[in-house]
């Protein structure tokens, strides 16, 4: 479905060979899809539906592709997954509202698409997940309070979208956060005095929004946090 005969790759692809010998394809002990690794390998079309169905899966890789169309719904049956990696491809439409019932999904990385509409906050029900990364699409709409269940979460990239509202106060709960990226967007009003909470901050960049008000005096001590160029001075 996604043009095999024009892969990098497609060694053992549709013969009789044990799945687990086709390139990319990892199985378990009873021959069960556990794992595709097809990322850099010229895929294009659309991500089948049928991939829903591989309900071992633990790792879905099909990254820097050139694969279209929306993301299906049926992913949100691979009860398994941990790694969901989509980025650098070519996909459009909104995150479908099923990713949320990934229960067991570790790192989640949809970037660098031209996926749209709202951040569904079905996401805040991926508890387990340490990374997510929805930059570089054209995601609109408020940052979901909901992501601020995500609590072991230790990277949160949303930069270069068209969000737009405050940020809310609930990504102060994100304890863990080492890196938060929420620059290029239209966010605006004051940065909420929560974010101090994040000290495990070591990358924080807010710029290119539309700040009022001040910053929090406490998000100075973060290592590398790009607020000189927010241009608005620290609370007193």
């Amino acid at each position: 479905a996604t043009d095999g005969d024009s892969w990098v790759r497609n060694d053992n692809w549709l013969t009789d060979a044990p799945l687990g010998e086709w390139y990319g394809v990892t199985t378990n002990d009873m021959g069960r899809v556990t794992a595709l690794f097809l990322g850099e390998n010229q895929l294009s079309g659309e991500i089948p539906s049928e991939l829903g169905n591989l309900i071992n899966l633990e790792t879905l890789e099909l990254e820097v592709n050139e694969l279209s169309g929306e993301i299906p719904s049926e992913l949100g049956n691979l009860t398994n997954l941990k790694v969901l990696n989509l980025f650098y491809n070519d996909l459009d439409g909104e995150i479908p509202s099923e990713l949320g019932d990934l229960a067991n999904l570790i790192q989640l990385s949809l970037d660098n698409n031209e996926l749209s509409g709202e951040i569904t906050g079905a996401l805040g029900r991926l508890t387990n997940l340490v990374g997510m990364d929805l930059s570089v699409n054209q995601l609109s709409g408020e940052i979901p309070p909901e992501l601020g269940e995500l609590t072991n979460l230790r990277r949160l990239y949303l930069y270069s979208n068209q969000l737009r509202g405050a940020i809310p106060a609930a990504l102060g709960r994100l304890t863990n956060l080492v890196d938060l990226d929420l620059s290029g967007n239209q966010l605006s009003g004051q940065i909420p005095p929560e974010l101090s909470n994040l000290t495990n901050l070591t990358w924080l960049d807010l710029s290119a929004n539309q700040w009022t008000g001040c910053i929090p005096v406490g998000l100075r001590d973060v290592q590398h946090n790009y607020l000189d160029i927010i241009n608005l001075p620290f609370c007193q």
